[in-house]
C-alpha cells in the first residue's frame, strides 16, 4: 500500500527547496537595493560636504569682489588728487596699451586709487587669476604697468562675444569660459543709475576644485546653469563625461552646480558581489533549517508512521501482536494498542 504521508513528505520537501531558493533571492535583493540605497546616499552626503566646501572656498571672492565695488564708489566721491599723474590703459577700440592723464577723469582718478587692490587680489585671493576693470570709455585697466598681448587680445575677444548686459543688471555675472582655462566674474559699477564700467575677476577652477578632487578619489567637474561641463574646471574630454553617470547638487555661492563623475553602471554593478554572497548565505541558512525540519519529521512523523502501516499488515496476516518495538513519542502507543484492540474484537 502506498504511503500517503511518504508522498506528502515528497512534496513537501520539494516545496520547501523552491522556498529556500525563493526566500533566498528575495533576502539578497532587499540587501541589494539597500546597497544601492545606502550608496546613492552615500554620494549625496559625499555631495553636499562638497558644495559646502566649495561654497566655503567661492565665498571670500565674492565678499573682495563687493569689497572692490564699495570702494570704488567711495574713491569716485574723492576730490582731484594735487599731484596730477598717469595711468596706462589698454584701448579696446586699437588693442593698443596708452599711458592717459588722470588729472581731469574722475575715472580714473578712482582706478589709480584702486591700484593697491588689483596687487591684493592676487595675493589674498587664491583662486583669482586676474582683475580688470573695462570702462563704458572703451578702455580697460589689468592693474600693471603693461599689458601683454595674448592678454589683450583674449580679453578683448572675449568683451566681443559678449551680449549687452541689461540694465537693470547690478548683481554679479558668472562666465564659465573667459580666458584659457579661466572662469570669470562681471560686477558692474553703477553710478547715479548710470553705468561706469565693470571689474572682471578671473577665477581658476582648477585650483578652486582641486582641494576636493585630492581628498575625494571620484572626479569633480562643474555645470553651469544649462547643466553643461564646465570644461575649464576639469580635464575630462567630452566623450569621457558621456561615458559617465552625474550626480548633481547646486551650489549657493554661484549659479553653478558641482557633480562627482561615476561610469555609468558602476552603482549596481559594485553590489552584485555582495548579492551572490547574501544569496549563498540566506541559501545555505535556510537549506540548514529546512534539512534540520525534514530530519525531525521523519524521526517524528514519516518513520513512526512507516511502523504503524507495517503493524496493520501484520495485523491483517493473523499475526497476533503486530510490530514488537513501538516508535517512541507522545501518543504512539496508545495508537498502536487501539488498533491492537480493533483487530483482535474483529477477530473475536
Amino acid at each position: 500500500m502506498t504511503n500517503p504521508v511518504y508522498y506528502e513528505y515528497r512534496r513537501s520537501t520539494l516545496l520547501g527547496i523552491i522556498l529556500v531558493v525563493l526566500l533566498s533571492l528575495a533576502g539578497a535583493v532587499v540587501h541589494y537595493l539597500r546597497s544601492i540605497d545606502d550608496r546613492v546616499a552615500h554620494s549625496q552626503e559625499q555631495l553636499q560636504a562638497l558644495s559646502m566646501q566649495l561654497d566655503a572656498e567661492f565665498s571670500p571672492i565674492l565678499v573682495f569682489a563687493e569689497a572692490v565695488r564699495r570702494t570704488a564708489l567711495t574713491k569716485l566721491s574723492l576730490p582731484p588728487p594735487d599731484t596730477p599723474s598717469e595711468l596706462t590703459v589698454l584701448q579696446l577700440s586699437s588693442i593698443q596699451s596708452e599711458t592717459l592723464s588722470i588729472a581731469d577723469n574722475t575715472e580714473l582718478q578712482m582706478l589709480s586709487r584702486l591700484w593697491p587692490y588689483f596687487e591684493l587680489a592676487l595675493q589674498t585671493q587664491s583662486h583669482l587669476t586676474g582683475m580688470f576693470y573695462v570702462s563704458e570709455q572703451g578702455f580697460a585697466v589689468n592693474g600693471q604697468s603693461r599689458w601683454p598681448d595674448y592678454v589683450a587680445d583674449q580679453l578683448v575677444n572675449w568683451l566681443s562675444r559678449q551680449s549687452p548686459e541689461a540694465s537693470y543688471q547690478r548683481d554679479i555675472s558668472y562666465y564659465s569660459a573667459f580666458l584659457p582655462e579661466q572662469a570669470a566674474l562681471t560686477l558692474p559699477l553703477y553710478v547715479d543709475d548710470v553705468k561706469v564700467g565693470k571689474f572682471v575677476f578671473s577665477v581658476s577652477l582648477k585650483t578652486l576644485l582641486a582641494p576636493l578632487q585630492q581628498v575625494n578619489a571620484a572626479n569633480v567637474v562643474l555645470l553651469d546653469t544649462s547643466g553643461e561641463v564646465i570644461h575649464s574646471a576639469s580635464a575630462l574630454s567630452a566623450n569621457m563625461v558621456t561615458d559617465h553617470m552625474l550626480q548633481v547638487q547646486r551650489l549657493n555661492a554661484m549659479p553653478w552646480s558641482v557633480a562627482l563623475l561615476e561610469a555609468k553602471g558602476s552603482v549596481f554593478a559594485a553590489g552584485f558581489k555582495e548579492f551572490i554572497w547574501h544569496w549563498l548565505a540566506y541559501a545555505v541558512l535556510l537549506s540548514c533549517l529546512l534539512a534540520a525540519m525534514q530530519y525531525r519529521y521523519r524521526r517524528r512523523t514519516l518513520s513512526p508512521f512507516n511502523r504503524l502501516q507495517v503493524h496493520v499488515e501484520r495485523l491483517l496476516k493473523g499475526q497476533e501482536h503486530g510490530v514488537r518495538h513501538i516508535p517512541q513519542g507522545q501518543g504512539w502507543r496508545e495508537f498502536f494498542d487501539r488498533i491492537l484492540q480493533l483487530s483482535e474484537r474483529h477477530n473475536n
